[in-house]
């Protein structure tokens, strides 16, 4: 049973489906994983009640259906050792991710240019907020394949500390940031009235990628580094 108390994290441990429900309402289950349930919902100014309401609805509802999106396989990475666990963050996230910012990179340059002279507003500042994501997340791929996991494989059974969770933490923070502001930008992933077939595939990737990046963050703030952690 979901309760106002509950960590966000905690709840998509016990509910994986509650993901499609945090991201509707723009809850930040990720970077803010640590948060009560209860303090997001503040901050948001949301109704306890009703959220409430809506979401015990749609858990009950979802248990009959299948779902269209991917659900977190909580569990068994849960049951998944350090290195197991680093391996599939790599081969999953990592290797999606980067076709994703690939496939963006050239829609965006291409609507960025066809379009600028009607929506030039929009598309200056959402290149501007993507290439920052993208030298964010390229640059923390590169720190975590050939610096971090390599120590964190070796290291998770020492007693010795470091802070390189600390610094992915933060550099996760820093994505988040950017995916808040891309969302504004894009008016939560809405191409604009008439929109061509390009822009409207633009942001539609771009939400794809923004929601694996939330799944992405989880595995590690809520699953790779507690379990690292605490078998030090």
């Amino acid at each position: 049973m979901i309760t106002l108390q509950m960590k966000l994290s905690d709840i998509v441990k016990a509910y994986p489906r509650a993901v499609d429900i945090f991201n509707d309402f723009h809850i930040d289950y990720c970077c803010g994983g640590k948060d009560h349930l209860l303090d997001a919902l503040k901050e948001l100014s949301i109704d306890p009640k009703s959220f409430m309401d809506v979401m015990n609805k749609k858990l009950a509802d979802a248990k009959n259906k299948t779902s269209n999106g991917e659900v977190l396989n909580v569990d068994q990475l849960m049951d998944m050792e350090v290195p197991d666990l680093i391996d599939y963050i790599i081969d999953t996230y990592h290797t999606k991710e980067r076709r994703l910012i690939a496939e963006i990179d050239g829609l965006m340059n291409k609507v960025l240019l066809v379009h600028y002279e009607h929506h030039q507003s929009q598309l200056v500042s959402l290149h501007s907020l993507f290439s920052d994501l993208k030298k964010e997340l390229e640059e923390h791929f590169a720190k975590e394949e050939k610096l971090v996991f390599p120590y964190m494989k070796k290291s998770f059974s020492e007693s010795k500390s470091d802070g390189y969770v600390k610094e992915l933490e933060d550099e996760h923070d820093a994505a988040g940031d950017l995916i808040k502001e891309i969302t504004a930008c894009t008016n939560d992933f809405k191409a604009p009235e008439g929109a061509c077939a390009s822009y409207r595939m633009l942001f539609e990737k771009l939400n794809e990628l923004i929601k694996d990046i939330y799944n992405h963050i989880f595995t590690e703030n809520s699953l790779l580094f507690p379990k690292y952690e605490g078998g030090r």
